[in-house]
């Protein structure tokens, strides 16, 4: 499936292990952050499974999220770890392949790490400081996508 440039949404997807208000509302800070970054805006639509465990993809929010990619309404996908979406490798890989052959960008949300050597002192990194980046496949990834004859990002 193709896609225009910029047709449809920015979308976060959130999701904590327990029900947890505080701990979504710190990833969707982030991930609107991250978005306005990489994009200059924010995003528009959020997908939240609240006390859902990552070792599965079968939860409501995910769902709905992958019918709407499957759909053409989903122009990048940004969460605040690569965890958010699953904890599983399998899944994770079956994830990135369908967001590729979408032409679907995935954004984490890092935290901002310093760069050189004078930049580490004893002032504590600020946490509320996030950079957007896509995410460079790891190495698993690539031999899977190898294997599967798929190249890589």
């Amino acid at each position: 499936m193709s896609h225009q440039k910029n047709s449809g949404s920015i979308v976060i997807y959130a999701r904590s292990d327990q029900p947890d208000a505080k701990a979504i509302a710190q990833q969707y800070e982030a991930a609107q952050r991250a978005a306005e970054a990489q994009f200059g805006e924010l995003a528009t639509v959020t997908y939240c499974d609240e006390g859902m465990a990552g070792s599965t993809v079968r939860r409501p929010a995910l769902q709905a999220l992958l019918q709407h990619v499957d759909a053409g309404f989903v122009r990048a996908i940004v969460v605040t770890s690569n965890d958010r979406l699953t904890r599983s490798y399998m899944d994770d890989l079956r994830l990135r392949v369908r967001f590729q052959d979408a032409g679907i960008p995935l954004i984490v949300a890092a935290h901002i790490v310093p760069e050189t050597p004078d930049a580490v002192s004893d002032k504590p990194v600020d946490s509320d400081a996030v950079t957007a980046r896509a995410v460079p496949p790891s190495p698993w990834f690539v031999r899977a996508l190898s294997a599967l004859r798929i190249k890589a990002p």
